[in-house]
């Protein structure tokens, strides 16, 4: 089964003589092997005085967001943010870390609760909710230092999904200027939201928008929830939505998330940080076995086939799966057979 690529959904420039420049244009988030964590290591290498944040973005995933928005108020560098197209969701918790925040005049920002979903057991379902309720308070409170106003204020604005326009950013204390119309080509999907405005709902949608669009699955409801559970319990939440775009039956997810893994331990035996883009590419163990074995040959790392008590206690029966080892013995004798032939 092969994921679907699309552009990257950050790009970070550090520029010489000119301010760092971020860009985020698409859905945040650990769609494309890019994390948040990703993003976040290659900011600490960032060493401008200055840093532009570019914004047009449906918001994502929670989490990542309110990382990026740490990592950005924790920055040395001077932040100016740019709003220039849309700041939804967590895009405008992002947006929050500026230290100067420009809106372009024709941009939109929306705020809302944190979305969330879950199946399982009661408990499962009240666990949810909790950490739900601490996403709502922590992404109040950057609304709320940002602008100034009491969080009493800004939850119930947060509870009705409220969209602003640039004007009404900026009286909210949500921006500090506001800036000349910015024309941007792409539109993104929202059809996850419910207040949406309606000259936004007639506007087409782009073709490689990463949001889900109801009519586009048609998993039965069951299956879909049991789905994301177990894309959730094994650490791989970005890969539900193909998933569900292809119509993968929970088995084949099942044995895709076991392939997931071993595709992880065998990149940690070839020391190699491959292991994400493999998997985002949807290939299979053994193309990554010769992907790696073909690195090694020619990069002369040492390889340690040895398991974790976590990965020995995981392993399969050698009839159910393939071995997670590499085969050292073929390899050095592929290294021999290249430096003398």
């Amino acid at each position: 089964m092969s994921a679907k690529r699309n552009k990257p959904w950050f790009t970070l420039k550090n520029m010489a003589d000119k301010p760092a420049e971020l860009l985020i244009y698409d859905v945040i988030g650990d769609w494309q092997g890019l994390s948040a964590k990703e993003l976040v290591n290659e900011l600490k290498a960032i060493d401008a005085d200055e840093l532009v944040v570019r914004i047009n973005s449906p918001g994502g995933s929670v989490f990542d967001g309110i990382a990026i928005y740490n990592a950005l108020r924790y920055h040395p560098a001077d932040v100016h943010v740019r709003i220039e197209g849309l700041a939804a969701s967590i895009a405008s918790v992002i947006a929050m870390a500026g230290d100067i925040i420009t809106m372009a005049d024709n941009s939109l920002m929306m705020i809302h609760n944190p979305l969330g979903w879950v199946g399982g057991e009661a408990e499962d379902m009240r666990r949810t909710a909790d950490m739900l309720d601490k996403a709502t308070e922590a992404i109040a409170l950057a609304y709320s230092g940002k602008s100034g106003r009491p969080l009493e204020d800004i939850t119930p604005l947060m509870a009705d999904e409220t969209w602003f326009t640039a004007k009404e950013a900026h009286e909210h204390g949500l921006v500090d200027f506001v800036d000349q119309p910015v024309q941007l080509a792409a539109s993104l999907d929202l059809s996850i939201f419910q207040n949406v405005p309606d000259e936004l709902k007639a506007a087409p949608q782009a073709s490689q928008s990463l949001s889900l669009n109801r009519s586009q699955v048609t998993t039965s409801a069951p299956d879909a929830l049991a789905i994301v559970q177990l894309c959730n319990q094994a650490g791989y939440p970005e890969l539900a939505e193909s998933f569900l775009r292809t119509q993968a039956s929970v088995e084949n997810v099942r044995q895709r998330l076991t392939d997931c893994e071993t595709i992880k331990t065998l990149c940690a035996a070839a020391h190699s940080d491959q292991a994400a883009t493999f998997i985002q590419a949807g290939k299979s163990v053994e193309q990554v076995r010769t992907d790696l074995f073909e690195t090694l040959v020619a990069n002369q790392t040492t390889i340690d086939n040895s398991l974790t008590p976590q990965q020995q206690h995981n392993e399969q029966e050698p009839n159910n799966s393939p071995s997670l080892n590499i085969d050292s013995e073929a390899l050095y004798q592929k290294r021999n057979k290249n430096c003398y032939a």
